[in-house]
């Protein structure tokens, strides 16, 4: 009797929560630059954007997974046909998996946002702890959805050559600092042409916060120099929505330096 081939066992997850998140929030906002499109101007780059995001959602969630069966259903789309199919059937086929697409990436997010351990997005460090330090604060940004906003009196271009790198296009960022230098808004301003950015300087805010969509943290020293000399913390607030009401207004009688 022939020997049965041997299966070979679907693929676990290696890839991190964070690093999924971080993943998936970059290719929902790519598939973003797809929606409206006309569905042959866009195939190639639909055809590179289906096979990184099936290859992240594998690494992140295993192949045997609900998310990775969900992302073949939507790219399969309504069914089988026959016959020929009309340019405008075509098109609608394409709008169509581009917003079942974001229906599988916006569910898996919200999934991995209960796979991220609270220990990841606050905490003490010690003096030297510059690390550990970053990788949290990376982590907490990386959270921001819809709208980011950082409050830091001395700030320098750190912010966005080491913090920012993950934030996706289709996020809000606003910036506010006491003291722009040369350097920082030339950064800025680079920055600034993702869209959705705006910097602005003000001497009325003394604490450091950072507000992701509806989470707000506050950090003991400025980012810039966090952990390297001195100990310091980062710690969610409770109270969001009031902290968010009192930099609104600081924000506002701020003085605009960049803006996208």
């Amino acid at each position: 009797m022939p020997r049965q081939p041997r299966r070979t066992p679907p693929k676990e997850a290696d890839l991190p929560p964070e690093k999924t998140q971080a993943a998936l929030k970059k290719q929902l906002s790519t598939l973003d630059r797809l929606r409206g499109r006309n569905y042959r101007d866009a195939e190639h780059e639909e055809t590179e954007w289906v096979n990184l995001t099936l290859n992240i959602l594998t690494r992140g969630f295993g192949e045997a997974s609900n998310n990775v069966s969900q992302f073949h259903t939507a790219e399969g789309g309504g069914g089988f046909y026959f016959g020929e199919r009309s340019e405008g059937e075509k098109q609608r086929d394409f709008d169509d998996r581009i917003n079942r697409f974001t229906a599988v990436l916006k569910s898996s997010l919200a999934e991995l946002e209960l796979l991220l351990p609270e220990s990841h997005i606050a905490g003490a460090y010690e003096s030297g702890d510059e690390y550990r330090f970053y990788r949290d604060l990376k982590t907490i940004v990386a959270f921001a959805a819809a709208e980011l906003f950082i409050t830091d009196n001395y700030l320098d271009t750190q912010l966005f050559d080491v913090y920012m790198e993950n934030v996706a296009s289709s996020v809000s960022v606003r910036v506010m600092t006491e003291t722009v230098s040369t350097t920082l808004r030339l950064v800025a301003d680079k920055f600034a042409k993702r869209g959705s950015f705006e910097l602005r300087s003000s001497k009325h805010s003394h604490d450091r916060v950072v507000f992701a969509d509806d989470r707000c943290w506050v950090i003991g020293q400025s980012i810039k120099d966090a952990a390297k000399k001195k100990p310091t913390y980062i710690v969610e607030m409770d109270v969001a929505v009031a902290m968010k009401g009192i930099y609104e207004s600081i924000w506002a009688s701020g003085t605009l330096v960049v803006r996208s």
